[in-house]
């Protein structure tokens, strides 16, 4: 009996200690979100708890509306990569020119031209010219300025791609494949068995790969950041000869020069039979000379009585 009753005082407490402890688990959490670190109003020491450090772009003051709702901060401007790229036209005397001035205004400001082409002028079209400009980021404000200072601007049209996400991305993986490669050198270097070399091997020029691809990628995104293009049209104010539809002075014209060209081509061709028919009229001679020779030589045909000729023979009676 007495064993009994000690046991369940035993049973009693245990349940008092679990009780009270739970109560002042509960009451802890309640103070903050789960797992927060208990201070005493200090900053908190995130050197001894990593895992609970505000991560950078976070919001570390736990206010959500301040912030925006969380959203991440932006680039300042000066991290900020943009593509700039458009078109311009201009409208000058001489295009060609212009074409010339625009490369040195160009080539002047660290630029370069990429693509150049250019027409003379005709009876129905005027003279024109076309170039891919490459200049400096920095650079593009100034030149138009130049441009505009060069010749008649009739339309501008320029435009920006923040590609800023793509280049950290694009540096991200690429820090993340350098370091596989690096690895996977180490243990190329260690390997113990020829099986293990092999699978070391395909696998680090698999990455090396995948690293060269990256960095090109790298390279031509930065070349289109730190290089803006631009295409400047140039064309012609005057045009020689007529403009819009021909006449019917032009007309005449032109038919009477293609009379002449088809005249000439005639002429031209007559002189070149010419030899051919004096050939062909010998050889016809020379063959009407030897038919007329053989039909000579052949026998006339025999001469039929007097008399049968004046009294022919008697028709025979038709009988009915």
């Amino acid at each position: 009996m007495t064993r009994r009753l000690l046991s369940m005082a035993g049973i009693v407490i245990a349940g008092s200690v679990l009780l009270t402890g739970c109560g002042a688990l509960g009451s802890q959490q309640s103070a903050g979100e789960p797992g927060a670190p208990v201070t005493d109003g200090s900053a908190p020491d995130w050197a001894e708890q990593p895992d609970l450090a505000p991560q950078p772009g976070s919001d570390s003051g736990g206010d959500e509306g301040a912030s925006g709702g969380g959203q991440p901060e932006e680039a300042p401007d000066e991290d900020r990569a943009v593509i700039i790229s458009g078109t311009m036209s201009m409208r000058v005397g001489d295009p060609i020119t212009m074409a010339d001035a625009v490369a040195d205004a160009a080539e002047a400001r660290g630029g370069s031209i990429d693509r150049r082409a250019e027409g003379a002028s005709t009876d129905f079209q005027p003279a024109w010219a076309m170039l891919t400009v490459r200049v400096p980021a920095a650079q593009v404000e100034d030149l138009l300025t130049a441009l505009r200072g060069l010749g008649e601007v009739t339309s501008v049209d320029l435009g920006e791609q923040v590609v800023t996400n793509q280049v950290r991305d694009l540096e991200v993986r690429v820090e993340a494949s350098r370091a596989s490669v690096d690895r996977l050198t180490d243990l190329l270097a260690t390997a113990a068995d020829t099986e293990t070399l092999l699978e070391v091997e395909a696998q680090l020029t698999q990455r090396t790969s995948e690293l060269e691809q990256l960095l090109s990628e790298q390279r031509a995104l930065e070349d289109q950041v730190s290089m803006s293009t631009i295409e400047v049209r140039i064309s012609s104010t005057t045009v020689e000869g007529p403009t819009g539809t021909p006449s019917f002075w032009d007309g005449l014209v032109a038919g009477w020069s293609a009379f002449l060209a088809w005249g000439a081509t005639a002429l031209y061709a007559l002189g070149q039979s010419i030899p051919a028919l004096v050939a062909l009229a010998i050889l016809a001679l020379v063959a009407w000379l030897v038919i007329r020779r053989l039909l000579r030589r052949l026998p006339a045909p025999a001469a039929a009585p007097a008399s049968a000729v004046a009294n022919p023979a008697p028709k025979a009676p038709v009988v009915e």
